[in-house]
């Protein structure tokens, strides 16, 4: 018998081995396939609530690849389109189908994991006045012009430029050798604050068509008439001409592409997908800076497209959004770009219907002059009109400094900011106003952080001459406890945080204090 038990141990034992596994093998895929069942039935419950929210004609793929998008594309007999890099990508349907169709089908199944609704987008809007006029500016707020050679009409009643601190900016530069590009609802082509500065690269990426293959201008034509022309008025707060007429732009001589997605009655873009499409095409066009005045809330699609952007030393600024929450708000609150929060009218306080927390790095004046369809002028407020304040004062820095890198515009970006609420970085300003001359003309130092231990490398940072510091380190260590920055090292001269302002380059040495010190801090078990 033992012998015999020797003579079958080993099948024995493998067959069990195999049982096991297969055993092993049916329950992972019963799982797997209850989990797929719930993610389904998750996704269509989602359809059926937010119907209307939606193209129920598209289907949008993430991180995708062209092998799998096109197998998709021959599953549902739908139209594919995909980007350069084939990784992002939209399924339209054929007319007897739609998402909700697809998702509930069993065949489709395995795939609902890489599909998700081509979502509405809203605009970061929040009114219009009236048309603008000589008799209504009269009623505005006045300032001095900051050159005499600005002879616009209504450039005196600019007042947020003010508050941008754009003095003898333009005196340096204008930002002629930049190229913006504004992923928006169009521009009003004939108006006059944009003769011969919109590129015929322009594109329509809801039409996937370019200007200059069609020889074709309306492709890009502003179609948000009822708000006055979205795109036109956030065009014109980075970029209408010095041209002795109407507004001043921040950048006036930027160049100008013109990204348009197709927007419904209410003024929500109608697909995301458009709108990703359109970073794409813009990184593709190799542009210097993208204005986002839009978001989405719960996802984000730009993850991806954003961190090209950045591999690619081009600068992406988005509005944080106007729901006065703390709700991540994309682009704007994706690391890769930088989100920007608005200012209450001729005021340093933030207005009561911008986001904040996550979406906002930065915050700039959210009432704004600007330009209108039909060749006219307005008042516009929002996150909208904040973001292209600063992708205006981006251009222009970029005018200078070409080829900044992201991390470095973001450093020096930050550093030049006007603090506001807490001290440095802070839950509702972020790093604070934009200072555009503090971000051209004012000279630059640097400090150096020596952290006094070869536990941590010494680091570098750039200041703004005679402004505070907006970023300061706070270093840790396993058995001492940081204690504050000093000018020396024998700590005799301790730094104030936020409050002192440097005119030279100079070093500040961590403090440490070790508990074997006596330092009185207590710990209970």
């Amino acid at each position: 018998m033992k012998e015999m038990f020797k003579k079958f141990r080993l099948p024995i034992i493998v067959a069990a081995v195999v049982l096991v596994a297969a055993m092993t093998v049916g329950v992972v895929f019963l799982v797997n396939k209850h989990n797929r069942i719930e993610q389904r039935n998750e996704m269509v419950e989602e359809l059926l609530t937010r119907k209307g929210e939606y193209d129920e004609k598209s289907i949008v793929l993430s991180n995708t690849n062209p092998e799998a998008a096109e197998a998709l594309a021959e599953k549902t007999g739908a139209k594919l389109r995909i980007t350069e890099s084939g990784k992002f990508a939209t399924l339209t349907l054929p007319d007897d189908k739609n998402i909700i169709d697809v998702v509930s089908d069993d065949e489709f199944l395995p795939d609902v994991k890489k599909m998700s609704a081509d979502w509405q987008v809203s605009l970061s809007d929040i009114n219009y006045d009236e048309e603008l006029t000589a008799e209504t500016a009269e009623r505005l707020p006045t300032r001095p012009r900051c050159s005499d050679t600005i002879t616009d009409n209504y450039y005196q009643s600019q007042s947020y430029l003010d508050y941008m601190n754009m003095s003898y900016v333009w005196e340096r530069t204008r930002g002629s050798d930049v190229t913006v590009a504004v992923i928006d609802t169009g521009i009003d082509t004939d108006h006059p604050e944009f003769t011969g500065r919109i590129s015929e690269y322009s594109y329509n990426a809801s039409e996937d068509k370019i200007v200059k293959d069609y020889n074709d201008w309306s492709l890009i034509e502003d179609q948000a008439w009822a708000k006055g022309g979205h795109g036109t008025q956030v065009t014109g707060v980075i970029a209408a001409a010095m041209n002795g007429n109407g507004v001043v732009g921040v950048a006036p001589e930027v160049n100008i592409i013109v990204i348009k997605a197709d927007c419904d009655e209410q003024g929500n873009f109608k697909r995301t997908s458009d709108l990703v499409f359109g970073l794409y095409y813009a990184i593709e066009r190799d542009v210097d800076v993208v204005n986002m005045s839009f978001g989405v809330t719960g996802i984000n699609p730009f993850a991806a497209p954003l961190q090209l952007a950045v591999d690619s030393d081009i600068i992406c600024v988005a509005a944080a959004g106007n729901d006065s929450s703390a709700d991540p708000t994309y682009p704007a609150a994706d690391p890769n770009c930088i989100g920007v929060g608005a200012l209450t009218a001729d005021s340093w306080e933030l207005a009561d219907y911008s986001n904040f927390g996550e979406s906002v790095d930065i915050v700039a004046p959210g009432t704004t002059l600007t330009t209108k369809t039909d060749g006219g002028y307005g008042s516009a407020d929002g996150t909208s009109l904040a973001a292209p304040a600063v992708t205006g004062a981006v251009a222009l820095y970029l005018s200078q400094n070409r080829y900044t890198e992201y991390k470095d515009l973001q450093e020096v970006l930050f550093a030049s900011c006007y603090d506001l609420g807490d001290p440095g970085e802070d839950f509702y300003y972020g790093y604070g106003a934009v200072d555009v001359s503090a971000l051209i003309l004012e000279e630059r130092g640097k400090v150096t952080f020596d952290y006094l231990t070869d536990e941590i490398d010494n680091t570098e940072q750039i200041f703004i001459r005679n402004h505070t510091l907006q970023n300061i380190p706070i270093p840790e260590r396993l058995y001492a406890i940081f204690d504050g920055w000093y000018y020396d090292d024998q700590m005799t001269e301790e730094y104030n945080w936020y409050e002192d302002r440097f005119s030279n380059d100079l070093t500040l040495y961590a403090n440490w204090v070790n508990e074997d010190d006596g330092v009185p801090y207590t710990y209970v078990e």
